[in-house]
């Protein structure tokens, strides 16, 4: 009976151990699959994020573009060569109509005919955005240059009185102040960027050969991307331009790159008609008096804001003055699809 159970004991034992290793591997099998599950989960969670922020980034810059627009139908077209500081007067000449910038004289302030921006149907301008180190112009981030002094027994004229300079400029010297440090945070490099295309005119009507399309010399598309392309339409366009090391020179890594970008294009106008004023000038009696903004003007003979002119004998003037000399945005269409020229 001994030897029996001893034999039974032993035969059973190896089935005993069979059982134990395909619960623990069934277990294993489980865990792993809830890991990839939550992994997989993880990624497309991290993925929609990109997408959120990468749509945000194209939307912001779509703003830097129509501001762009804004601001280069009148400014930036200054010639150093000249003692003259050349302005434009609109994309949309405000005097004729005809297509602008052009300078007091009439004569158009960019190369008509080059093929690029902002040529009407020239190839479009491409700009990389990034962040600088410290942009011109730039400020201290510091607080409370002048802290209150905790004695209230002093006089005002010690408690409030500034005796640092608030702001400060974040430059040591007028040169360093005006220039900044214009080279990019490495952080901030292909994040977004933006292309501005000049629309060219529309094609004739089929129905009405005999109609000249109407010229519009304002109208643009603006392409606002977030990722690493910097911009560039295709891998030709990097090649042509020198650009193809940026992408180690493969067709394939520049295309993935595309494919992982968000890429929204827009339609839209510029005009030169601005919304209403509310802010005046006034002269009276040699005064001239400038009220605060979005207030009706009227003369203050005691005010700081009026400063001594040259007498003007028996007036009493009363202008509005326009806060935006850039014009503004007619409308912007978001276009579904890919247009044909960007």
């Amino acid at each position: 009976m001994i030897s029996v159970r001893s034999v039974s004991a032993r035969t059973t034992t190896p089935h005993r151990h069979g059982t134990l290793l395909i619960i623990v591997a069934g277990i294993s099998a489980l865990l792993m699959s809830m890991a990839m599950v939550f992994l997989v989960n993880m990624r497309s969670d991290v993925e929609e994020s990109n997408r959120l922020i990468q749509e945000a980034q194209a939307r912001l810059v779509l703003i830097g573009g129509l501001q762009y627009i804004q601001e280069a139908s009148r400014l930036g077209w200054d010639n150093p060569a000249t003692p003259e500081h050349e302005e434009g007067f609109g994309w949309a000449d405000v005097r004729d109509g005809s297509a602008g910038p052009k300078d007091r004289n009439g004569v158009p302030l960019y190369q008509i005919g080059s093929g690029r921006f902002p040529d009407i149907g020239g190839k479009a301008a491409r700009f990389p955005l990034f962040v600088m180190e410290r942009p011109p112009f730039a400020l201290k981030q510091s607080f409370v240059y002048n802290p209150l002094p905790m004695r209230p027994a002093d006089g005002w004229n010690v408690l409030v009185n500034y005796t640092e300079r608030d702001p400060q400029p974040a430059g040591e010297t007028w040169s360093d102040f005006a220039t900044g440090k214009p080279t990019p945070r490495a952080e901030s490099l292909g994040k977004s960027w933006m292309r501005i295309y000049r629309d060219k005119n529309p094609a004739p009507d089929p129905s009405n050969p005999n109609r000249t399309p109407p010229v519009e010399p304002a109208t643009f598309t603006i392409t606002c991307g977030a990722g690493p392309t910097t911009g560039f339409r295709d891998y030709d366009e990097a090649y042509a331009e020198g650009a193809a090391d940026m992408f180690q020179s493969d067709r394939a890594l520049f295309n993935l790159l595309r494919s992982q970008e968000t890429v929204l294009w827009f339609r839209a106008q510029w005009t030169s008609a601005v919304g209403g004023s509310s802010m005046g000038i006034r002269i009276k009696s040699g005064y001239y008096e400038l009220p605060e903004i979005n207030k009706e003007s009227y003369f203050k003979s005691g005010s700081y804001d009026v400063y001594r002119n040259t007498p003007v004998a028996n007036s009493d003037h009363h202008w509005w003055v326009n806060r935006n000399p850039i014009g503004s945005i007619l409308w912007i269409q978001r276009l579904e699809q890919e247009p044909g020229e960007w």
